[in-house]
């Protein structure tokens, strides 16, 4: 059955040149290929080292046009001997090439390289199955990384918002990264052996040292060293020289350099608070407290506020809470609200006026300056900001605050300002 994201995934493949291929590689499998006394061995372990000519072999193998010569070809030896010298010599040729610097720079295709090289290192009597199941394991999240970067930032942005990794793929494409290689292996035509290493119902050692492999490379390129140690000290994997694998792993640290790379990847709060926007904007909310509650969830993860509350109008006129997130947000609740009498107030002043208001010091604030009871309600905050809901009449605010120090950028309030939105159809 099709699926939007797959489509979405194969049209933009169509539009690229594809994933490259590393050129040193390149030069050796030709070098191979014009050698009439090598063997299909020497081949099959070059092309196993690269992605790109590794699905390339394996999709032309276990394609239509080959399949009365074969029923499955799940290796890349068995692929090397279906297709012959001519038509590796064709793959080879139209395959783009990379540099190692530009191969570098392109972190999630470096990373699975780099999980190839270490899953082939755990078994070297096995080393092309562990080659191919290192490349293979982060299929669905190579691919989407290349050729949907959009739908990929906002997967990142929501991680980043405290949303769990496979829930914010399912979110923003429908499933889950595994799930999308999967379907990927099958357009591919790639055998079950293949798609039982990106799913794990595969080979057990296999899809384990493939997984261990993702893992370790992921922490290599973020120079988490402590980590590593870790990882490499809890190895369940049997036979597995971890004196080797350590050895291996340091190289790899010095090869990065860790001491530059050990920052993780950070997404500005302005862009994780848009991406949140353009996933809020395209669900279907049937109260406001439901989006309310999806909304500031991520606001506090991305923000680290101490509180985000939605007021709206009671029968009165009085601003009360509706939904909110914080300490003693349901004591705050039957406590805390803003007359409908107007009063010099920072709130006041954002429903008279249908502003923004943001204030980085509170303690400078005139105790007329705010509702009654406030300091005695939120004695810890130092700065605040209070976004209006209006339609066109103000009925409702968002208000957050934080107990730490720090300006507002102008990104995130442009971005809180585009989520208020979203409560318009309730006002």
């Amino acid at each position: 059955m099709s699926h939007p994201t797959v489509d979405k995934l194969f049209a933009a493949m169509r539009s690229t040149k594809g994933i490259p291929a590393m050129e040193g590689i390149v030069s050796s499998v030709l070098g191979t290929l014009r050698n009439e006394k090598s063997n299909h061995h020497t081949l099959a372990r070059y092309i196993s080292e690269d992605f790109a000519l590794t699905q390339k072999v394996l999709k032309l193998a276990n394609s239509i046009m080959y399949a009365p010569f074969a029923k499955e070809a799940s290796s890349v030896s068995a692929a090397v001997q279906i297709l012959g010298t001519d038509s590796l010599l064709h793959v080879v040729i139209s395959t783009a090439m990379a540099s190692e610097a530009e191969i570098r720079d392109d972190r999630h295709l470096s990373q699975t390289l780099l999980a190839s090289e270490l899953a082939r290192s755990l078994y070297p009597d096995r080393s092309e199955d562990l080659s191919v199941a290192g490349l293979m394991i982060d299929l669905g999240r190579l691919v989407a990384a290349r050729f949907l970067p959009d739908e990929m930032t906002r997967v990142q942005a929501r991680i980043v918002a405290g949303t769990d990794p496979e829930q914010a793929a399912r979110l923003v494409l429908g499933m889950t990264l595994p799930q999308l290689g999967v379907e990927v292996a099958k357009r591919w035509n790639l055998p079950d052996s293949i798609m039982g290493i990106i799913d794990g119902t595969g080979d057990s050692t296999v899809v384990q040292a493939a997984r261990l492999a993702s893992t370790a490379s992921h922490l290599i390129l973020d120079g988490k060293v402590d980590e590593l140690a870790q990882l490499t000290e809890q190895l369940a994997l049997p036979d597995v020289d971890k004196s080797r694998l350590r050895l291996l792993i340091q190289r790899k640290l010095d090869d990065v350099g860790a001491t530059v790379l050990s920052q993780p990847q950070h997404i500005p709060a302005g862009m994780a608070l848009e991406a949140l926007y353009h996933e809020l904007a395209a669900e279907k909310w049937d109260t406001p407290e439901a989006l309310a509650g999806a909304m500031f969830s991520s606001i506090h993860h991305v923000l680290k506020t101490s509180h985000c509350l939605l007021l709206a109008r009671d029968a009165k006129g009085d601003f009360v809470i509706r939904a909110g997130l914080g300490q003693r947000v349901a004591a705050l609740r039957s406590e805390f609200s803003v007359s409908a009498e107007f009063k010099p107030t920072a709130f006041h002043a954002a429903i008279q006026n249908n502003v923004d208001i943001a204030i980085n010091d509170a303690a400078k604030l005139r105790p007329s300056a705010l509702p009654p009871d406030y300091r005695r309600l939120f004695p810890h905050v130092t700065k605040f900001v209070i976004v209006p809901i209006a339609n066109p009449k103000v009925t409702g605010l968002i208000y957050c605050d934080w107990d730490a120090d720090g300006d507002y950028l102008p990104t995130e309030l442009l971005a809180l300002r585009k989520l208020r939105d979203l409560f318009l159809p309730f006002f």
